[in-house]
């Protein structure tokens, strides 16, 4: 292994997205909880020194993501926080369905996983939205749900505010709904939410916009609540 523990002297600006999603595609197939401790070591070299199996893929990912981390510029360390936030939601799902997965999409498609996951990751400004799209994924490998369902529903949850989403897990119903707050608003804006009609008015009260929430609404919930 002397060779694979060499000295990385590749500057970050020669790693690129393909680079960075090569990595994630590595750790979404290898990642266990000992090699995560590349994120917080300064010499990585020891990291991989006490490991006694450990492919040459899984060195070389770890080693990206490792120097990028170093000399990264401050939007670029946020990146990378999310990215280990995102890493070790990872290995909590069993190595074995991991690959599993994998072996039935194949290398070239997991790679597009992967280059999708991290255009999520550069956007999204809420932290706390990385279990939310770890749980899709995984619902995605159990195939509870397709694969343009998983990205419509992980573009959406991007683009909603964290609160909502909350607010829509506590609160999903089969029943018409009159929005009156400003999360069912939220909800409304990002497409959860859809107008079905008016309801009756009567003699002492006016007649009110109504709204279902979506179906594929109600399974996000679903996968979330599990």
């Amino acid at each position: 292994m002397s060779n694979e523990l060499e000295v990385l002297t590749n500057e970050p600006s020669d790693y690129d997205l393909s680079a960075i999603g090569d990595a994630l595609s590595t750790f979404i197939e290898q990642g266990t909880d000992t090699i995560l401790s590349v994120f917080n070591s300064e010499e990585f070299s020891v990291v991989f020194e006490s490991i006694t199996e450990i492919s040459a893929d899984l060195i070389k990912a770890s080693k990206v993501l490792k120097v990028i981390q170093k000399a990264a510029s401050i939007p670029d360390k946020i990146f990378m926080n999310k990215m280990e936030q995102y890493c070790r939601g990872l290995i909590s799902i069993p190595e074995a369905k991991r690959q599993d997965y994998i072996s039935k999409i194949g290398k070239e498609k997991l790679n597009k996983d992967s280059v999708f996951i991290l255009g999520l990751l550069n956007k999204i400004e809420e932290l706390s939205k990385i279990d939310i799209l770890l749980a899709l994924f995984e619902a995605k490998m159990d195939e509870v749900i397709e694969d343009d369902t998983y990205r419509r529903l992980s573009l959406m949850v991007d683009r909603t505010l964290f609160a909502d989403l909350i607010y829509m897990q506590s609160n999903i119903t089969d029943e018409y709904i009159v929005i009156d707050n400003d999360h069912e608003q939220g909800l409304l804006a990002n497409g959860w939410l859809y107008y079905v009609g008016m309801s009756w008015g009567t003699a002492t009260e006016d007649s009110h916009q109504l709204y279902k929430y979506a179906n594929f609404a109600k399974k996000f919930c679903d996968i979330i609540n599990q």
